[in-house]
Order: structure tokens, then C-alpha cells, then sequence
């Protein structure tokens, strides 16, 4: 597999430990973690050094943290939603600061906060939408299952006034290179072209069981041969 995918804990019922280890024999070099999984939900410092050494003995590479509440709870649970905000900048910072994905709503307020944390500590914020939050200091997480919503998705993506930092991939392959979406299909030949010319590199990650991630990897990486 390109030691480039990862592969996102966010489909598994496993436990963490045997994720990664199942992530690692079917050939994958990274993974994006989950800050909201169970087992992350009381990590003390030794645990945060354990998640590191497994890791390590995986072979595993973090490509971030996911803390994908729902925007609304931002403003409807404050303190819970920050206090796990908090765990999955701990955890981020604690594995060689990698970025942090979030869904938060579009208020100055609530994404200076945000960005505030991440600073604090040398961890980049990559905001999940169609279209990048319009705040420089914040970056861009998107999802593929947006992205197939637009009128014309490849003009969409290449008029942003700046590229994603992460790429999100989920879907159903349908062919050597397309994906299905719901009712909507995605050429990622098209897609990785639209990236190659605007020279943006976002980290792919894979939203999708294990061995489902195998047949979205291949699809990737057919859809790069001629680029």
C-alpha cells in the first residue's frame, strides 16, 4: 500500500490495539486515530506513551486525530465538547503533533478558541466542510461525500481560495477509479488531477473498514499511474 493512505479508526468496533494490528497486516504504514473511540477517553500520561510505543510496534504512522462531534454540540454542550476537545489535542500533541479534524460551526468566537488551542501547543486544526472556513490559520479537512454534493465538483475544489490539508475517502468503488456516493459519483483520476495542478498535497485518509480500505486504496492509486 502508498505509505501515503491512512486508514481512520472511526469504522472499527475493535479495540485500539487490535485495529492497529490488523491495520499493519493488511499492509498499511499510517492510520488517523479517534480521539472519540472508547479507548481513548481516559488516557493518563502512561497511556499516552503505551498509544505511542503501539504505535511504534505496528509500524504505524499517525496521520492526526479525529474529534468529529457534531458542530452543534459546540454550542450546545460547550464543556463536554471542550474537555474532549482538549483529549484530542493531548493525544495529538503527545504522538508528534499532528493535525487535529473537527466539524465546528462557522462563529468567530468558537473557531478562535479553537485555534488558540492548537497553537498553544504546535497543533495545526483541519476544519471538515466543502469549503475551507474562511480563516487562514485554520486548515482545511475535506471530505470527499461534500465534495461529490457540488454542482460541478472539480471547479468547485480547484476555485478554493486555499487546498485541503487532508482528503477524506469514503464511498462504494464502482469502477477502476470511481466512486459512488450516495446518488453521486467521483472520478478520483479527475480529483487527483485538480490536485496535481494546483500543487496541493493533502493527506488521504480512508473512512472505511479495513478490508474495504484495501479496494479504496487501489482505487487511489490507479487513479495517480498516469499523473
Amino acid at each position: 500500500m502508498s505509505d501515503q493512505l491512512a486508514v481512520s479508526m472511526r469504522a472499527t468496533s475493535s479495540n485500539a490495539r487490535d485495529f492497529m494490528g490488523d491495520l499493519s497486516s493488511h499492509g498499511f504504514g499510517r492510520i488517523q486515530l479517534d480521539s472519540l473511540h472508547c479507548d481513548f477517553h481516559n488516557l493518563t500520561n502512561s497511556g499516552l506513551r503505551d498509544l505511542a510505543s503501539t504505535l511504534q510496534r505496528n509500524g504505524l504512522k499517525p496521520s492526526g486525530v479525529d474529534f468529529l462531534a457534531p458542530p452543534t454540540n459546540w454550542e450546545t454542550d460547550s464543556d463536554q465538547t471542550l474537555t474532549g476537545f482538549g483529549r484530542a489535542i493531548e493525544i495529538a500533541s503527545s504522538i508528534g503533533r499532528v493535525p487535529v479534524s473537527v466539524c465546528i460551526p462557522p462563529m468567530d468566537e468558537i473557531i478562535d478558541a479553537i485555534v488558540a488551542s492548537g497553537t498553544e501547543v504546535g497543533v495545526l486544526i483541519a476544519a471538515h466542510g466543502a469549503k475551507p472556513l474562511n480563516n487562514p490559520q485554520i486548515g482545511w479537512g475535506l471530505p470527499v461525500s461534500l465534495l461529490a454534493k457540488e454542482d460541478r465538483p472539480m471547479e468547485a475544489l480547484a476555485g478554493a481560495t486555499f487546498g485541503p490539508i487532508a482528503l477524506r475517502l469514503t464511498g462504494n468503488v464502482i469502477e477502476s477509479s470511481t466512486i459512488a456516493i450516495d446518488e453521486e459519483t467521483l472520478e478520483l483520476r479527475e480529483l487527483r488531477g485538480v490536485l496535481d495542478a494546483m500543487r496541493w498535497t493533502p493527506s488521504p485518509v480512508i473512512d472505511a473498514s479495513t478490508d474495504y480500505a484495501e479496494l479504496m486504496a487501489l482505487a487511489w492509486e490507479k487513479a495517480g499511474a498516469t499523473n
